[in-house]
């Protein structure tokens, strides 16, 4: 052996460790594949107490969960089911609202005014007069309509925010009653539950 060969040996190890990766003193084993776990799903982990298989741990959640939706009187798959879609928001009256009435404000403000020039005897002075009042009178109107309009429209807005968050409390309030009665299943299964 040569004085080059001994120092081409450090060399070539550390290029044979580069191809094969870092040395391990055991082989990890594989991570099981993630199982379908009805307790995970509610937010919950359930430990084997009695080291029960990963295949009766399934049928006892599926067990469970019947008992508890039997029992609670609240099915949580079928819950999500029942939400109702947000409703539309309610239409409001603007501009031609507005150019309507100020088109029958004039109308008939300028009736009136030309009923009033007759009896003056100045019918076309009375029309013109009326049919600019009654075109301020008409836009006058058609705003307060509309502002009432949208005032209904926002009540109607709050009451159905309202009437929602009541549903969501009441629906929240069922499923915590649903988790009880599927953790004491689940415990009287010898599972360990929180």
């Amino acid at each position: 052996m040569t004085k080059g060969d001994i120092a081409m040996r450090p060399a070539l190890i550390g290029l044979l460790l580069l191809a094969t990766g870092p040395l391990t003193l055991a082989e990890e084993p594989a991570a099981a594949p993630p199982t379908l776990s009805i307790s995970r799903d509610l937010g919950l982990h359930a430990y084997p107490a009695k080291n029960q298989a990963a295949a009766q741990q399934q049928k006892d959640e599926v067990e469970c969960y019947r008992w508890a939706a039997q029992d609670s009187g609240f099915n949580p798959l079928a819950a999500v089911g029942e939400q109702p879609a947000p409703a539309p928001p309610a239409a409001t009256q603007n501009g031609p609202s507005t150019a309507g009435g100020a088109a029958t404000g004039a109308v008939a403000g300028a009736a009136a005014g030309a009923l009033i020039g007759a009896i003056a005897g100045h019918t076309g002075k009375g029309a013109g007069i009326g049919a600019g009042t009654g075109l301020l009178g008409g836009v006058l109107v058609a705003k307060h309509k509309q502002k009432e309009a949208e005032t209904g429209a926002e009540r109607n807005q709050a009451g159905q925010q309202a009437r929602q968050q009541a549903t969501a409390a009441e629906t929240q309030q069922k499923l915590e009653g649903f988790k009880k009665a599927y953790c004491v299943c689940m415990e009287a299964k010898s599972y360990v539950v929180k």
